[in-house]
């Protein structure tokens, strides 16, 4: 009988091991910030969001909750998070909806994620997955539904953030050992790396810029993405993040939030964004372009950005 017992028995205390390896690597060599503290947050059992607004970098400083919650009885975050693509909104719609009752969900859509050479399985593509807690179901079905391809330094640690110099780790024991961090105290993190000032909610408010916008060789490596034919992977997980809305009673409104005036002149943005209306309209999705608002009613130049 030991026979059969003892090889279980190693197997278990190996896997054990392993789990404590890789939680005191994460522990010490894992930088941790605004994500994981933003997450946290949402996942709170002391708050409780019915709105969520999601996207990227730019909607993370478009987008105040605050001045919708003036303006409603809703309780809001942003949950935009810089490199969040269609594919990380549907699994974080998901966790969202785990710990909160969400009624509405306002996805900001930036064509930059829908056109061009995009595809699954990269590095750093499980970024967001990595900061989920292993208690959540939602971090076990993204790591089952794309098991094929995560590289296993990913999947089980936060390799993609590890830092080994002895500064780092002792300013990572300082910090996880903290108040600031158990209370996922936002305003304890530097985030002078977000262009502005953090001020509450996922909001962060960029000063405008002295003179020229900023960003110019960005827009002029822009030109010509209107004339591509939308990536037919962010449309898989558009249509399911669609699919888990309306499933759920989730009510998802798409917007994209204005940019700069030149640069919908010189990029030709109305034609890629048509395309995309016209995906949202056949599953029957509202779309607001602000963009497409008049100057007299929303005022609006460069150097407002």
């Amino acid at each position: 009988m030991k026979k059969f017992i003892n090889p279980y028995i190693k197997c278990i205390i190996f896997i054990v091991g392993l789990a404590v390896v890789v939680a005191l690597s994460d522990f010490l060599f894992a930088q941790t910030g605004y994500i994981n503290y933003i997450l946290r947050q949402a996942d709170s059992k002391s708050n409780d969001y019915n709105v969520f607004i999601l996207g990227a970098s730019h909607a993370r400083c478009a987008i105040d909750p605050a001045a919708i919650e003036k303006k409603s009885d809703d309780t809001v975050l942003n949950m935009a998070i810089p490199g969040e693509t269609i594919k990380d909104s549907y699994y974080l719609i998901q966790e969202l909806n785990r710990t909160n009752d969400i009624d509405k969900i306002v996805l900001d859509i930036d064509y930059n994620y829908w056109y061009g050479n995009l595809g699954e399985g990269c590095f750093a593509e499980p970024f967001l997955y990595n900061q989920y807690s292993w208690t959540s179901p939602i971090k076990w079905k993204y790591l089952i539904e794309n098991t094929d391809m995560m590289d296993f330094r990913n999947a089980f640690t936060k390799k993609f953030v590890y830092q080994y110099k002895l500064d780092n780790i002792k300013e990572n024991i300082k910090q996880k050992t903290s108040k600031d961090y158990k209370d996922a105290n936002i305003y304890s993190l530097d985030t002078s790396d977000a262009g502005g000032p953090y001020t509450g909610k996922g909001f962060f408010a960029l000063p405008l810029p002295l003179g020229n916008p900023v960003g110019e060789e960005y827009v002029k490596g822009q030109i010509g993405v209107e004339k591509q034919d939308i990536n037919p992977y962010p449309e898989k997980y558009f249509r399911k993040l669609v699919k888990y809305c309306n499933s759920h009673n989730i009510d998802l409104v798409c917007i994209t939030s204005p940019i700069t005036p030149s640069s919908m002149k010189r990029l030709g943005i109305d034609e890629a964004y048509r395309k995309l209306k016209n995906v949202f309209d056949e599953l029957g999705i509202r779309y607001y372009d602000f963009n497409e608002i008049k100057t007299e009613i929303l005022p609006r130049k460069d150097t407002d950005y």
